[in-house]
């Protein structure tokens, strides 16, 4: 027997540390993607080819924080097993850049992977699908890669400019939620160059 309980939003934004510390492992995130669509531990254990015991302190973890929920109960003999899926289909990250000090180097390499990977399919997306008479901004995609000195008053005014950008997106998310169009995306990665060791 099987109970269908609840379906995921459209989208959640994730804008704690802790959360973030959470998201930001790769099994974990490989457990995410392949709860897209109810499924057991056993199922996913099969995908990402690790023993369903050693998945379930994630899966616990995971449930813990939100990210994840039982949609379904099978009852066989007597037997119980959960189905889980994501709360949400999409997850995003709020002010990641803003945290960071708190998040251990693994962490950080995770989530900006995660982050980086999210922006080139969804970027690649938009490239492929624009408006042929929007040949160019505002409403075409763009990227641009820059690198650049600042001295110590500079960079300080400039951090502050970027977050008071970042912030102002949270803002205009949160007032035009309602918008029956699809959201504009910013990808933000600031940190000065360090010599290969």
């Amino acid at each position: 027997m099987s109970e269908q309980l609840t379906q995921p939003a459209a989208e959640m934004v994730i804008s704690d540390v802790e959360t973030m510390k959470v998201v930001a492992d790769a099994l974990r995130l490989q457990i995410l993607d392949a709860m897209r669509q109810p499924t057991t531990v056993k199922a996913v254990a099969a995908q990402v080819a690790t023993p369903p015991a050693k998945l379930y302190y994630h899966v616990n973890l995971l449930e813990k924080h939100g990210l994840i929920q039982v949609v379904g109960i099978n009852i066989e003999t007597g037997i119980v097993e959960k189905q889980y899926q994501v709360t949400a289909q999409r997850f995003l990250m709020r002010n990641p850049i803003l945290a960071g000090a708190e998040l251990s180097a693994e962490n950080v390499s995770t989530l900006v992977a995660s982050l980086l990977d999210d922006a080139k399919d969804g970027f690649r997306r938009a490239y492929a699908q624009r408006d042929p008479n929007e040949p160019t901004p505002p409403r075409h995609p763009f990227a641009s890669k820059k690198a650049f000195k600042l001295t110590e008053a500079q960079i300080t005014a400039f951090h502050a400019r970027l977050v008071a950008l970042i912030e102002e997106t949270d803002r205009l998310a949160a007032e035009n939620a309602d918008l029956p169009t699809e959201p504009f995306e910013l990808t933000a990665v600031f940190y000065q160059r360090q010599p290969e060791q």
